[in-house]
């Protein structure tokens, strides 16, 4: 996700459910045990569900669970009303309302016009309340301090910069939100799967409920990144309330409850690795970026300019532009990462980045490259982050790690950084969400360890692209044995989930199975398609990306 993009995610939500002023609001809806849907903007319906703040212990008080809807065609052509399929985005604290705000139309054209597409605000985080608003963007004087910190060093200053940063924002959360009254202890993956039954049993008590298709007391659901785990979650709690399941770019609950970062970034060097092989295949006319006549000439030309970016080298020879390095080379891995994620969208704009990186350091005035690159990709250090409200995801990740990282020191997390870095040219980068548990002392009110997996009601479908860069697809092959009949769609794709890829073959095994509970069966391996620059390539992946020698870009 590109970082001005999360930053602007409040502004959004709260303009798009208030267009009209015959519309309700989030701020003028009454929440309710029951599932009451008001019209809130073009053509979407939202609600606010009353729930047990804690489900363990109601009497400490109530939360409410923000929703949107955009409902099915009356008319589809798809045939009759399924009902309702609940969405998650991922983070964890990415915004399920605006998911569905966004993504509705793109999700019934896929899966069926004959759904209502369903998005929430999981606890503690946008528009769900009460709301975790203990956010170091705050006025106080030990934000000012925060806001001027440097640059980030790539070394130990990124690290302990985000470490410092977690802890003076961890004692500040316990304070605000920590007591068991607050959200703080109520924001764990296994509260919010309880409020997702929460959501499917009012479903099934409402008039759509009772005229829907599928059976209305199973939950519909389609989950991306982090909301696999939510799924793989739910359906081991709950496997006889479990509904038409898809799991797409799937975490490993295994990697994510012991640090986040194991078992995620495996081929995200294979997914740049692509970048090269379809800018050789579009040649000079469509990526500008093209040199020689293989791939790894081009990869070459980029590592030309990449190993110029090393500020350990120049912070140790006390080079004066030390600092403009350390800048560069972080928003090169953070546009690298954005650009994986989404290859389709984007990698057709990386030739006039890194050609732009080339003139900056020929002409030694990296300063402007770097103020270019900001308004793309945002600002990744802490003055960037701290906007981003992290204890939304902290209060989530933390939380159902039971605090294993809380108070430990960079000394003792060398080892998880070290596989990091020899997984990926960039992995490093990915340490930046978990570093901020080192500082987070909240304990939830209930984890769910597993074990994952059972036997649903009906058998959920796994969905992978091969070269997904942060969800591996062994990562759904070895989830998928645990639960009974469950099958894996492996897509022969780059990016991040399927809607990245935008595998048409894959679409129509998501659609058949949304709509008939068919699943892929021996038929579960949906071929390459239209990459980036329009280019199809002959064979897989794989094979390109081995011949072309690019199957290892840290050694």
């Amino acid at each position: 996700m590109k970082l001005p993009f999360l930053l602007a995610l409040i502004g959004l939500c709260r303009l798009a459910v208030a267009n009209s002023s015959e519309d309700c609001t989030f701020d003028t809806i009454s929440p309710s045990t029951t599932l009451t849907w008001c019209p809130c903007s073009n053509g979407f319906f939202c609600a606010k569900l009353d729930v047990p703040l804690d489900y363990q212990n109601p009497s400490l008080g109530r939360a409410f669970v923000p929703l949107v809807k955009y409902p099915a065609d009356t008319s589809s052509s798809d045939g009759p009303y399924q009902g309702q399929m609940l969405l998650n985005p991922g983070g964890p604290g990415a915004s399920g309302i605006y998911e569905a705000l966004n993504t509705s139309v793109l999700i019934q054209t896929v899966l069926g016009s004959n759904w209502d597409v369903v998005g929430f605000d999981t606890r503690g985080m946008w528009l769900s309340e009460p709301l975790a608003d203990c956010s170091a963007n705050t006025s106080s004087s030990q934000d000012t301090r925060l806001q001027t910190r440097s640059v980030p060093r790539v070394s130990d200053e990124f690290y302990t910069s985000k470490i410092d940063f977690g802890k003076e924002l961890g004692e500040r959360c316990g304070r605000i939100i920590g007591e068991q009254k607050n959200i703080g202890p109520h924001m764990s993956t296994a509260v919010n799967a309880r409020d997702m039954l929460s959501i499917t049993n009012a479903f099934a008590k409402t008039e759509d409920g009772k005229r829907a298709s599928k059976p209305s007391h199973l939950l519909n659901y389609y989950g991306i990144s982090y909301g696999t785990f939510l799924g793989q979650t739910f359906v081991s709690m709950f496997p006889e309330n479990v509904g038409n399941v898809v799991l797409d770019g799937n975490v490993s609950p295994e990697g994510y409850l012991t640090n986040f970062t194991s078992k995620a970034v495996t081929h995200l060097d294979g997914a740049i690795a692509s970048f090269f092989v379809y800018c050789n295949k579009a040649g000079p006319s469509s990526c500008s970026y093209f040199t020689g006549t293989t791939p790894k000439d081009i990869y070459k030309r980029f590592k030309r300019s990449f190993v110029q970016l090393d500020p350990r080298r120049a912070e140790a020879r006390h080079w004066s532009n030390a600092t403009d390095l350390q800048a560069a080379l972080l928003l090169l891995k953070v546009g690298l990462l954005t650009y994986a994620d989404t290859p389709l969208t984007y990698f057709n704009t990386l030739p006039t980045i890194l050609q732009g990186l080339e003139v900056a350091i020929s002409s030694q005035n990296i300063s402007s490259w770097i103020q270019e690159m900001k308004a793309i990709f945002g600002d990744p250090t802490i003055t960037g982050y701290q906007k981003l409200n992290p204890q939304w995801s902290l209060g989530t990740m933390c939380s159902d790690q039971n605090n294993a990282l809380y108070n430990k020191t960079l000394p003792e997390l060398r080892p998880l950084l070290k596989d990091l870095e020899q997984e990926s040219i960039i992995g490093e980068i990915w340490s930046h969400a978990e570093l901020g548990c080192t500082g987070w002392s909240i304990k939830s009110s209930e984890v769910f360890h597993g074990p994952f997996g059972g036997d649903t009601t009906t058998p959920i479908l796994f969905v992978n692209n091969a070269y997904d860069p942060v969800t591996p697809i062994e990562n759904a092959i070895l989830s998928a044995q645990n639960y009974k009949n469950a099958e894996v769609l492996a897509l022969d794709g780059v990016g991040h989930t399927i809607m990245a890829s935008q595998n048409t073959c894959g679409f129509a095994k998501l659609k058949a199975y949304f709509q008939t509970n068919v699943l892929p069966g021996n038929d579960s391996f949906c071929a390459v398609e239209v990459g980036p620059f329009g280019i199809v390539l002959n064979g897989t992946l794989e094979e390109n990306i081995k011949r072309a020698g690019l199957s290892d870009l840290v050694y």
